[in-house]
């Protein structure tokens, strides 16, 4: 098996396995900014190919992984028991002949209650490179992974938190904001809580927007607009959120998508991330994002956005500059 410093010196581009290619949710995309920031640190003279995950794989990226200096994925939530069979990320088990010695970048596990077959493990362990470090993206995946006999990983937290501001974060005024922007997930999870959640939020905000990250969110937030008229919608794009997000000074975001709140941090706003599932209550758990329970109630939610505490978000930099250290040439 060759080292991941072989690799360096095979051919001049580096493939990404890329979540926001045909992807129904914006966070994708804002998980690819991040790590395309990362290639564009370590590689900067590299041609960058982008394969899908969402969709099958073809003769052209098996020649692009084939000739790859490396093979990254690039973060999501997509390691699940059932790899190589699994409809998230649509890698078969004959793909693994041509796409293999594959690096994690902030990879995130799915599942928690499915038992693995052995040969899922077995196909994991083989598409994954035997000697470079894996970047996971909290500590369950960590374990998750090394259960599985992949031992070299390090938890980095997910790609999108690594060059926040937490400085900057941290002296941002403990007080609540003028104008919200939230999100709801019609995908997978419409709750009598989205309601609570948007009376709350125009009872307390002067302005509230919803952000509609995924594709099925539109028709939902449609519906709750006739029940809260106060509050507006923005465009289904990550270009309408980033326009907000960079004109508006007084304001915060509040909702159940991970990846809205990470992006409002991004950009230097006060977030608290309403945890639907695994992924944001785990990075919580690792880096003290802000993050509400979704059992928490709403008098806890009030109390929570009247008198926000100070984020003090915790960022893994050993663990980062180990992963990134590998491909120091």
């Amino acid at each position: 098996m060759k080292s991941i410093r072989t690799y360096l010196e095979a051919t001049d581009s580096v493939v990404v396995f890329d979540p926001a290619i045909t992807t129904r949710n914006c966070g994708d995309q804002v998980i690819s900014d991040a790590v395309f920031r990362e290639l564009i640190r370590l590689f900067p003279d590299l041609f960058h190919v982008s394969v899908p995950t969402h969709e099958r794989i073809g003769l052209r990226s098996y020649r692009f992984c084939a000739g790859a200096r490396v093979r990254l994925v690039g973060g999501s939530n997509i390691l699940a028991p059932n790899f190589g069979f699994d409809s998230q990320w649509r890698i078969r088990p004959w793909d693994l002949a041509f796409v293999k010695d594959l690096v994690l970048l902030g990879v995130g596990w799915r599942n928690y209650k499915q038992r693995s077959h052995s040969l899922s493990d077995l196909l994991l362990r083989r598409a994954l490179h035997r000697t470079a470090v894996h970047s996971a993206r909290d500590g369950f995946t960590r374990s998750m992974l090394e259960q599985r006999g992949v031992g070299n990983v390090v938890n980095t937290s997910c790609v999108t938190m690594w060059d926040l501001d937490v400085e900057g974060l941290s002296r941002l005024p403990a007080r609540k904001a003028g104008t919200v922007v939230t999100t709801v997930n019609a995908d997978h999870h419409r709750h009598p809580f989205d309601r609570q959640l948007l009376g709350v939020l125009c009872d307390l905000y002067e302005s509230v927007y919803l952000w509609p990250q995924g594709i099925a969110d539109q028709t939902y937030i449609s519906e709750l607009l006739q029940a809260f008229p106060r509050a507006s919608a923005l465009g289904a794009n990550l270009a309408s959120y980033d326009q907000l997000l960079s004109h508006a000074e007084d304001l915060e975001f509040v909702g159940n998508r991970l990846h809205g709140g990470v992006r409002a941090l991004q950009h230097g706003h006060r977030a608290m991330i309403v945890s639907i599932d695994n992924r944001a209550s785990e990075i919580a758990r690792d880096t003290n994002l802000p993050v509400l329970d979704l059992s928490a109630g709403e008098s806890v939610l009030r109390q929570r956005l009247t008198r926000p505490e100070p984020i003090e978000i915790r960022l893994p930099t050993e663990a980062i500059a180990t992963w990134r250290a590998q491909f120091e040439t």
